[in-house]
């Protein structure tokens, strides 16, 4: 699976998730920037980095409550898996 075949999230629909946690909308924001850097400059490490943060943003104690579609999130995760070699 190519990068291009993944819709990018929307500024909305990522900060509309977590509105109540700064912390997490400091990590959505670093995985937006992450994602962007990939996409321009793909890289085994830049996957890995992008892999550990959707990791602690899942793992945070407010993601349940405040993900509208936390399934998004994991299916996420397991791309960024599939791209390190």
């Amino acid at each position: 699976m190519s990068l291009t075949e993944i819709t990018p999230p929307t500024s909305a629909s990522i900060h509309s998730a977590t509105t109540y946690s700064s912390e997490l909308s400091q990590i959505e924001d670093w995985l937006n920037v992450l994602a962007k850097t990939y996409a321009m400059h793909p890289s085994d490490g830049l996957a890995k980095v992008i892999t550990y943060y959707l990791s602690r943003l899942i793992k945070h104690d407010d993601f349940i409550a405040f993900a509208s579609q936390p399934c998004h999130y994991f299916t996420m995760l397991k791309f960024w898996r599939e791209q390190i070699s």
